[in-house]
């Protein structure tokens, strides 16, 4: 027969002396719980307070894979990292350059850059408006609605819904008619990036050395969005169509996704002279968690940079989700608490993370609808 007691009694000098080491330890991790337990509190106290919103997006690769709506698992993932607006673009250009699967299961090839497919007319248009049902079919759910205000997504984020906002980046899907942008903005558009991967007929790209800035049906479009409240998006633009768009246009303008060349030598970033110009129009930089950003205190650094370049009212968060590989802390999980809590880590105010986790671009937002 076992005999506990005296098994108990042989161990019990071991255990006490012992017993500092396990205090030490639980009072630890009871610390470490508690500042989760109140940073986690903080962030929710700032989410209650500012429309959090990332600036550009591709959920589910809707825009190219053959998928009927964005998956609901993609939409929770925007609901745990407390995202409120999720900015959905159809990269239209994919019309002329491929990458894409058709309705009935064809993989388009995607293009090399110095090659293009030739649609016929109507084409891209038409392929333009079969990307875009999918973002209309997803809000068709009673807990997602279409982002067609300001006042609107207000009105969603107090019942608890997630708004979609309806975008094309790159406008070559407009196929060169200002009657292709008012029927999109009639059926929900609300941002409009001008160029993608290609030249089109409104301008020129960052990722091909052909020299030009804005086109004059580019004018003709960046007056048009003015008129109708659409919000102008630059990224993937050149300098000179940068410049041009903003002498042109009378709202401020965005550029959704990127980082700061002065930190990043890479083609798709922007220069502190490009991030000058956009914040003095009143614009923000969208600051994404890209690869090329080892850990979110990296992505941290980009944020910093514009906030002291031009202020913290001008920078926002774009994550391309689902069209790039990430910083590791965000993952594919699309962890967008994890920016908000390096934020917090490396000093920013309440007023400060909410500003970049949405509040600006909901700012920029209301100015541009302030007169429809």
């Amino acid at each position: 027969m076992i005999n506990y007691k005296k098994i108990t009694k042989k161990l019990r000098p071991g255990i006490i002396a012992a017993f500092p080491l396990f205090l030490l330890m639980f009072s630890a991790s009871a610390f470490m719980l508690h500042g989760f337990q109140e940073q986690t509190s903080r962030l929710e106290k700032i989410h209650q307070r500012f429309v959090f919103i990332d600036t550009h997006a591709h959920p589910s690769r809707f825009h190219r894979s053959n998928v009927e709506r964005i998956e609901q698992e993609e939409l929770d993932r925007y609901r745990r990292g407390l995202m409120d607006v999720v900015v959905c673009n159809v990269s239209s250009d994919a019309a002329y350059q491929g990458g894409y699967v058709k309705r009935d299961g064809t993989q388009v090839r995607r293009m090399r850059s110095t090659e293009e497919y030739s649609p016929q007319p109507g084409e891209a248009f038409a392929f333009t408006l079969d990307r875009f049902s999918r973002i209309l079919k997803t809000t068709e759910d009673d807990d997602v609605v279409l982002a067609l205000s300001p006042a609107g997504v207000l009105k969603a984020k107090e019942q608890g819904k997630l708004a979609l906002l309806a975008a094309l980046e790159g406008a070559d899907g407009l196929e060169g008619s200002i009657e292709n942008l008012r029927e999109l903005y009639w059926r929900g558009l609300r941002l409009l990036q001008l160029v993608h991967f290609r030249v089109n007929e409104l301008g020129y790209v960052q990722t091909l050395p052909a020299a030009g800035g804005l086109k004059p049906f580019g004018e003709e479009v960046v007056r048009e969005c003015n008129r109708l409240g659409i919000i102008i998006d630059l990224a993937h633009a050149n300098t000179e169509t940068i410049m041009g768009a903003l002498e042109v246009s009378e709202h401020p303008i965005i550029f959704s996704h990127t980082g700061c060349k002065a930190l990043h030598e890479g083609d798709r970033y922007v220069t502190d002279e490009e991030i000058r110009a956009i914040a003095a129009k009143g614009g923000i930089i969208g600051i994404w968690p890209s690869s090329s950003f080892p850990t979110m205190d990296d992505m941290v650094r980009h944020i910093d940079h514009v906030k002291q370049l031009v202020g913290v009212d001008h920078v926002g968060i774009g994550s391309d989700l689902r069209g790039m590989s990430y910083t590791p802390e965000f993952g594919e999980e699309a962890n967008f608490r994890a920016i908000a809590e390096a934020l917090l880590r490396h000093g920013y105010s309440d007023e400060e993370v909410g500003k970049v986790m949405g509040g600006n671009f909901f700012r920029l937002w209301k100015e541009v609808t302030r007169d429809r």
